[in-house]
C-alpha cells in the first residue's frame, strides 16, 4: 500500500515538474517598456562637446523619438546619439532579471548599409563618479539595421564591455566583466566609421522581457523538490526494509520452532514403531524425508515475483502427495491398532502392498514438484541477474512457457512449442525469456482481443553454424501499417491504461540488437495475424560498457554539428563547406578513427569553454581525450599526466591570414610589420603560440578574447582591427560567419611555429586510444589523408603560397617542440 502511494506521488511529481518546466519556458514571462517609465527622459547628444561639428536634434513624432543628425567629419570619431536616461540620479535600474532587449527602430543614412551601436551604461561607485557620464561602464552591441526587421532583439548576454573604455579606465579584475545591476542610460549611437551626411534614427519603442524566476533559481527549486522527494523515498524504503527484516526474523523463528516440534514428533513415532518392523521404520523415514523435501520445495517457490505462478502448477502434485500421505497415515494407524488385537500375515501383506503403491505415487508427484521448482528457480535467477551463460535454447523456452502457463490457463488460447533439441547458446537467457514473455503477453492483450480461442506458435531452428532463428507467430487480429511503423518507439502503445506500457517492444528491440547482436523483424497485416522473427548469433558479442568522454570547445562543437548537417561521420567524403575549419575537421577525423579502431566503445562529446579548460579536465581525469589538437608546448607541460600523439599538424604547416572588416581602409593599407604593430588585434592568451607570435611581432594592442565567435563580432563591429585566422576554401578567401564578413589583408600572411597534437589521459581507456587510435591517425597523416582534408577546408591553401610572410627572422625566435 505504501509503495503504491509513493508511486502515485512520484508520478504526480513528474507531471508537476513537466508542467512547471513548460510553464516556465512558455508562460512565466514579464515585459517592461523602458521608454514609458515615469523617470525616463530622451535627449540628443552629438560630438560638439568633444570639438566636433556634428549637429543632433530630437523630435517627438507619432509617439516616436526621432533623432535627426548631420554628421560632419571634423572630429576623429564623429557621432550622434539618441540617449534614454532611466533615472534622474545614479541609482539606475537592475536589468539582470531580464533576458532580451527589443527595439522597434528605423534608421536611414547616406548609405543603405550602415551600422548602429546600442549602449547600456552602468554605474558602480568603484569606477564611476557622480554626474560624469564618461565613467559609466558602456556595454555595447553593434548591428546593421538594413539587415534586420523593424523590430530587432538582443540577448542581454550579447552586450559586452567596450574594450576601448576598459583600456582608458583601469579597474579591479573583479569588475572587468559585464555589469547590468545599475543601468543609468540606454543609447543608440551611429557606427564607429560613420559616413558624413544626414542620418535619421526613429525609435518607436524599447521593451525588456524576461522570466519571473531566473532559470538558475528555477532549476534550484526543481532540484530541491526532487532531493526532498528522494530523501523521503529513501526513508520510506529504509522503514519498509526494516519491517520486512523483522517479519523475516519472525518467520525464521516460527519455522525453527515448527521444525523442532516436528522432529520431536518424528522421534516419538519412530520409537513407538521400532519394535514392530524394520521395513516399516524405513518406510516412515522415507515418508518423512519426502515431507521435508516438500517443505523445502515450497520454501524455494517464494523466489521472485516471476515465479508466483508456481503455486498454480504445484496444486495437482502436492494435492496428490498429501492425499497419499494421509492414506499412509490411516493404514499405519490401522496396522498399529492390529498389533494390539492380533497382527495377521494377510493384514501385514496388505499394508506392504498399499505402502509401496502409495510411496510410488508419492515419489512421482514429488519429482514433478521438484522439476517445476528447479525450472522456476533457474528462470528467476536468469531474469534477476541478466548474466551471460551457456544454455540449451529449448530448455529456456520450455521454462518460459511454463512460467506463462497460469496466464494461459485463464484463457482458451493455445501455445505450441517447436524447438530443436540441440541448439546450445552462449548468451543471456534471462533477457531472452523476458522478450518471449513480452511477445506472449502482447498476443493475449492485443492480438486476441475479442477472440475466444487463438493459437500461438513458438519455433526455433539453426540457420547456420553460428546463427539461430526464433519465430513467434499468432493468428490474431494483426497490426495496421500505421502502428507497425511505430511499434519499436518507446512509450507507444494502443492499450495505455489497459495493461500496456509502450516499452515492451522498444526494450525487446534494444536487447535483440545490442545485447544479443541480432536482428528483429515483424510481419503483420490486419486480420492475418503477426509473425516476429529473431535472427540471433549462437554466441552473443562481447560489449564494452566504458564510454570515452571527449572534450570539445563549444564553438567548435556547434560548427561540427552544422558541418555534419544530419550526416553520419562515416558518410562524409568532402571536408569543405561553410562551417568547415581545422578544428572541426580534426574532430571529425578523430571520431572516425575511434569508430574504426574501437567500434564497441561509446562516445560522449563534452563541451568546454576553451582549450585550457579542456586540458585541465583531462589532467583531472574528468575526460578521456581532447577531440581537437593543441599546441605541443601547451601539452608538454603536463607530459607526465597525459599521452601525446605524433604531430597531426606539422611545424611550418600553420599559415594564417590577417583578417579585417571590408570597410577598414587603415588595416587594408597594411604593407609591412610596422603598420601591423599599430593595429588593435583580437587573440586568445590561452592559444600560447598565437599569443607569443604576436608578442614576437611587437604588436602593441592585443585584446584577449576567449572565443572565436566573439573575435569575429569584435572585428566586424570595429572594436578591433584584425584577427589571425586560417584561410577558408573559397575563391575570394573571405570568412562568412554568423552574418559577419571578414576579408584578408592581401599579400600578407603570418606563420605560427609549432606542431599540433592530440592528447589523452593515462587511464585504461586513454591508453587504449593511444595504442589503437593514435597509430590510425599517424597513418592518415603519412598517406596524405589529413593533408587532403586540411586543403579541402582551406587550412592548407595553395592560393597564398607566394604571399609575403610578415614576420622576419630577426624579430622572432622559433618555438621549441
Amino acid at each position: 500500500m505504501v509503495n503504491r502511494l509513493f508511486n502515485r506521488l512520484l508520478l504526480g511529481l513528474v507531471l508537476v515538474t513537466l508542467f512547471a518546466l513548460y510553464a516556465h519556458e512558455n508562460w512565466m514571462w514579464q515585459t517592461w517598456r523602458l521608454d514609458q517609465l515615469p523617470s525616463s527622459s530622451f535627449s540628443a547628444i552629438d560630438d560638439r562637446p568633444e570639438g566636433g561639428k556634428s549637429v543632433a536634434q530630437l523630435i517627438q513624432k507619432d509617439n516616436s523619438q526621432v533623432l535627426s543628425c548631420d554628421i560632419v567629419n571634423a572630429y576623429q570619431w564623429p557621432f550622434c546619439e539618441l540617449a534614454l536616461s532611466l533615472s534622474p540620479n545614479d541609482e539606475g535600474i537592475d536589468l539582470r532579471r531580464f533576458d532580451t532587449l527589443k527595439l522597434r527602430i528605423e534608421s536611414s543614412g547616406p548609405e543603405d548599409s550602415h551600422q548602429l551601436r546600442v549602449f547600456l551604461r552602468n554605474f558602480n561607485p568603484v569606477y564611476s563618479k557622480d554626474q560624469e557620464s564618461t565613467t559609466l561602464k558602456p556595454h555595447e552591441v553593434v548591428f546593421d539595421p538594413s539587415h534586420e526587421t523593424a523590430e530587432v532583439s538582443f540577448k542581454l548576454s550579447q552586450f559586452m564591455v567596450a574594450s576601448w573604455w576598459v583600456q582608458e579606465h583601469p579597474m579591479p579584475v573583479a569588475h572587468l566583466g559585464p555589469e547590468l545591476d545599475r543601468v543609468v542610460s540606454l543609447s543608440v549611437v551611429t557606427g564607429g566609421n560613420v559616413r558624413p551626411g544626414r542620418h535619421e534614427i526613429k525609435l518607436k519603442g524599447i521593451e525588456l522581457s524576461g522570466r519571473w524566476i531566473s532559470s538558475a533559481n528555477f532549476r534550484l527549486i526543481i532540484i530541491f523538490v526532487w532531493l526532498f522527494a528522494i530523501v523521503m523515498y529513501l526513508l520510506n524504503s529504509w522503514l519498509q526494509s526494516s519491517r520486512e527484516l523483522e517479519q523475516s526474523d519472525q518467520l525464521r523463528h516460527e519455522l525453527r520452532i515448527a521444525n523442532e516440534i516436528l522432529e520431536s514428533r518424528v522421534e516419538e513415532r519412530t520409537r513407538a514403531l521400532a519394535t514392530s518392523n524394520a521395513r516399516l521404520i524405513d518406510t516412515l523415514q522415507n515418508l518423512e524425508g519426502a515431507r521435508n523435501e516438500l517443505v523445502q520445495s515450497e520454501k524455494n517457490a517464494a523466489l521472485g515475483t516471476l515465479v508466483s505462478g508456481i503455486a498454480h502448477e504445484l496444486n495437482t502434485p502436492i494435492g496428490n502427495a498429501l492425499l497419499v500421505g494421509s492414506t499412509l497415515s490411516d493404514i499405519t494407524k490401522k496396522l498399529h491398532a492390529a498389533t494390539n488385537t492380533g497382527l495377521t500375515k494377510r493384514a501385514l501383506n496388505e499394508f506392504f502392498e498399499d505402502a509401496l503403491k502409495g510411496t510410488e505415487i508419492l515419489i512421482q508427484n514429488l519429482e514433478r514438484s521438484a522439476t517445476l521448482i528447479a525450472s522456476f528457480k533457474q528462470l528467476s535467477a536468469d531474469q534477476h541477474s541478466g548474466q551471460r551463460r551457456e544454455f540449451n535454447l529449448k530448455a529456456v523456452l520450455e521454462e518460459t512457457v511454463l512460467a506463462m502457463a497460469p496466464r494461459l490457463k485463464h484463457t482458451h488460447h493455445q501455445l505450441v512449442l517447436e524447438v530443436d533439441d540441440d541448439i546450445e547458446m552462449n548468451s543471456y537467457p534471462g533477457p531472452l525469456s523476458q522478450v518471449i514473455m513480452n511477445f506472449i503477453n502482447n498476443s493475449i492483450l492485443h492480438a486476441f482481443e475479442g477472440i475466444d480461442a487463438g493459437t500461438m506458435r513458438l519455433c526455433a531452428h539453426r540457420t547456420s553454424e553460428s546463427q539461430v532463428t526464433i519465430r513467434f507467430e499468432d493468428n490474431g487480429l494483426g497490426i495496421s501499417a500505421s502502428v507497425l511503423r511505430r511499434i519499436f518507439e518507446p512509450f507507444f502503445t494502443t492499450k495505455l491504461g489497459k495493461g500496456g506500457s509502450g516499452l515492451g517492444m522498444h526494450l525487446a528491440y534494444n536487447v535483440v540488437t545490442q545485447a544479443f547482436g541480432g536482428k528483429i523483424d515483424i510481419q503483420s497485416e490486419p486480420q492475418r495475424g503477426t509473425t516476429i522473427i529473431l535472427d540471433l548469433p549462437l554466441v552473443a558479442p562481447n560489449s564494452e560498457s566504458i564510454k570515452a568522454k571527449l572534450a570539445v570547445p563549444k564553438d567548435v562543437l556547434d560548427d561540427y554539428y552544422r558541418f555534419l548537417n544530419g550526416r553520419k561521420i562515416g558518410e562524409v567524403t568532402y571536408f569543405g563547406g561553410e562551417h568547415s575549419r581545422r578544428d572541426v575537421i580534426e574532430l571529425a577525423l578523430f571520431l572516425r578513427a575511434i569508430q574504426a579502431s574501437l567500434p564497441n566503445t561509446g562516445i560522449e562529446l563534452i563541451a568546454v569553454d576553451n582549450y585550457s579548460q579542456g586540458i585541465e579536465k583531462l589532467r583531472e581525469g574528468l575526460i578521456t581525450a581532447l577531440a581537437t589538437t593543441a599546441w605541443k608546448n601547451d601539452l608538454q607541460a603536463f607530459l607526465g599526466e597525459l599521452v601525446i600523439s605524433e604531430p597531426i599538424i606539422r611545424d611550418g604547416q600553420t599559415i594564417v591570414g590577417i583578417y579585417t572588416r571590408p570597410n577598414n581602409s587603415v588595416a587594408l593599407a597594411c604593407k609591412d610589420i610596422k603598420d601591423f604593430q599599430t593595429m588593435r588585434i583580437a587573440s586568445n592568451s590561452d592559444w600560447s603560440v598565437d599569443w607569443q607570435t604576436l608578442q614576437n611581432l611587437g604588436a602593441l594592442h592585443c585584446v584577449d578574447v576567449k572565443t572565436w565567435r566573439q573575435m569575429v563580432y569584435m572585428v566586424s563591429g570595429g572594436e578591433v582591427d584584425v584577427v589571425l585566422a586560417p584561410f577558408p576554401n573559397n575563391d575570394d578567401l573571405c570568412i562568412e560567419y554568423d552574418g559577419c564578413r571578414l576579408i584578408p589583408i592581401p599579400g600578407l600572411v603570418v606563420s605560427l611555429h609549432g606542431s599540433r597534437h592530440f592528447g589523452v589521459s593515462r587511464n585504461e581507456l586513454g591508453k587504449k586510444i593511444a595504442d589503437t587510435v593514435f597509430p590510425a591517425l599517424v597513418q592518415l597523416v603519412d598517406n596524405g589523408s589529413v593533408t587532403v582534408a586540411m586543403r579541402e577546408c582551406g587550412f592548407i591553401n595553395d592560393t597564398v603560397k607566394e604571399w609575403t610572410v610578415l614576420q622576419q627572422e630577426e624579430l622572432i625566435a622559433p618555438s621549441s617542440n
